[in-house]
């Protein structure tokens, strides 16, 4: 009989993946302020735009650094670490991106690297190019694939941004035996400031294989460095909280979201503006 660990190892890993069938090296979200918003996270501006959507990299004026881990369920086989790079130029952003899920018998890793543009001060256009590798342990060895993704952030009124990213529209295939499908995304939304005071975020996410799943995220600014996040999710993970700081040139973020069968994730970023 397999340890009561083992299956509820087994069963997390099908809850993340979705169904049996579906191959893992989805568009999973980074950073903890995304995190505390429940992913809603397609019209934000930050350094984790290389995972969220490449279009926000180019309203950066400095070069920005970031560093997340999170811990899905708190359980440690399925630990995530990710870390990213974003450096301005004229006349665009390059950005490189880094993220590892997993454990030693079973883990998904992904390099991207990405180029973001702004074409006005209302509108910009992202890419990125990124390389898969999934290894399973006991014979199965490595499954590698390339695959790109892109997404555009616009400002057609005052305040008020909307943003859509698209992961994998080539619908690349993992694994030379079996040829699982890796997930194709597509990813909508609006978010409002009111002014520098907060942000209200909505964001509809579909995998053309899945039901769409509806999330919205609210960010309040309190004091000078210190920021309040809640979201939800009409997804598994139904609700999220959490807290960001920041103090001249560094930003700490941390969030907790809630699974409706697993439980909570904690997730905590770090982030440098040089």
């Amino acid at each position: 009989m397999p340890s009561l660990k083992r299956m509820l190892l087994q069963f997390a890993f099908l809850c993340i993946t979705y169904l049996p069938v579906k191959a893992g090296n989805g568009n999973f979200p980074a950073g903890a302020r995304s995190a505390a918003l429940s992913n809603a996270s397609v019209t934000i501006y930050d350094v984790w735009g290389t995972f969220n959507n490449q279009a926000g990299l180019a309203f950066l004026k400095s070069p920005e650094a970031g560093f997340h881990f999170g811990n899905k369920f708190l359980v440690k086989e399925l630990s995530m670490q990710a870390g990213t790079l974003a450096i301005p130029f004229k006349p665009g952003t390059l950005g490189f991106c880094y993220r590892y899920f997993g454990y030693s018998r079973y883990y998904e890793a992904k390099f991207g690297l990405a180029y973001s543009r702004k074409f006005s001060d209302y509108l910009a256009i992202g890419v990125q190019i990124d390389y898969l590798q999934t290894h399973i342990a006991g014979g199965y060895g490595n499954y590698n694939a390339v695959t790109a993704e892109a997404g555009i952030i616009a400002e057609p009124v005052r305040n008020l941004n909307i943003g859509f990213h698209l992961y994998n529209p080539s619908r690349v295939k993992r694994g030379v035996a079996y040829e699982e499908q890796i997930p194709t995304t597509m990813r909508f939304g609006a978010s409002y400031r009111f002014e520098d005071k907060a942000t209200l975020l909505f964001e509809t996410e579909k995998d053309i294989d899945l039901e769409p799943v509806y999330k919205g995220g609210l960010e309040v600014k309190s004091f000078d460095n210190l920021f309040f996040r809640g979201g939800f999710s009409s997804g598994y993970e139904q609700y999220s909280f959490g807290l960001g700081y920041k103090r001249h040139k560094l930003v700490v973020d941390l969030a907790f979201s809630r699974h409706y069968y697993l439980g909570f994730s904690p997730h905590l970023s770090l982030g440098y503006q040089f």
